[in-house]
């Protein structure tokens, strides 16, 4: 693999460490002359030419991400973020001001999902652009292919299924679309994907596309990502929905709740059915 990685970047690649297994490969730092990068392997080519993509089109707009050095075949090779060791509220204030600096950008069009199909982790995020029409976008594209796939596998019954698409049909019901414009989302902030660095923060691993900015804060809250500093430092910028912690949390981590019993099951369909009860479904 060094031979092949160094014939990929024209430069002799000293070392090569594994820094982690990933959700289609593995994920190392190469050393080189001077420098290190982030090299993430897969035999899924297609996938990591898509997050080069979505990586290249954060950087055009002017969001810290690690910039790509090469995508090539099997090989996505990125910028080395030198993280650095933070107090907790400075990195609370450094993310909400990246991430409302990101929901801010917003396209021509007004249109929901994105300009070509994405990915979350393993699985695809299918991007037809459904222009004003927000929760048509969030039924069709987000909540119910990823519960067709939970079904398939086996891992929640027919029933749960039904009262998605039950949940689904009546969304224009729940959710008052007139004070909605479509944000750019990351679309995955965990913990493990905001990087610290002197400059401040900087996102790694998108799952990019066009959507409600408050979807994102309600992935946040599921898994504590951030707390009550980074919440008062986003409200400086953008206002919440007088309905965001009632009405819209428990309807936003639905998608996210479903991409994790997709991929670990147990516990998550526990915390997806008590989501579903607390919107009475």
């Amino acid at each position: 693999m060094k031979e092949a990685l160094s014939e990929v970047l024209g430069q002799d690649v000293k070392r090569l460490d594994l820094l982690q297994q990933g959700q289609i490969g593995s994920i190392y730092v190469a050393s080189v002359e001077d420098r290190r990068y982030v090299v993430k392997h897969s035999e899924q080519t297609e996938k990591l030419a898509i997050e080069a993509h979505m990586l290249e089109d954060l950087y055009a707009a002017k969001i810290r991400v690690p910039r790509v050095i090469i995508s090539k075949g099997p090989f996505l090779v990125l910028e080395h973020i030198e993280t650095i060791d933070q107090p907790k509220v400075t990195q609370e204030i450094e993310a909400a001001t990246l991430l409302s600096r990101l929901h801010t950008e917003t396209n021509e069009s007004r249109m929901y999902g994105y300009y070509y199909d994405t990915t979350i982790g393993p699985f695809p995020q299918k991007n037809e652009q459904t222009q004003y029409n927000w929760t048509l976008f969030l039924g069709q594209m987000r909540i119910m292919p990823m519960a067709r796939h939970c079904y398939d596998k086996g891992k929640i019954p027919k029933q749960m299924v039904d009262r998605l698409e039950g949940l689904c049909r009546d969304l224009y019901k729940r959710i008052d679309m007139c004070t909605i414009y479509p944000s750019l989302l990351h679309g995955d902030v965990w913990s493990g994907n905001v990087l610290f660095e002197k400059e401040g923060a900087c996102l790694i691993d998108p799952a990019i596309y066009y959507g409600d900015k408050e979807m994102e804060l309600a992935f946040i809250l599921l898994f504590g990502t951030f707390g009550e500093t980074f919440f008062n430092a986003y409200r400086e910028i953008h206002t919440l929905s007088d309905d965001f912690y009632e009405n819209k949390v428990p309807i936003y981590q639905i998608y996210p709740l479903l991409v994790h019993v997709a991929l670990y099951g147990g516990s998550y369909v526990g915390e997806l059915e008590r989501t579903l009860k607390r919107l009475k479904i």
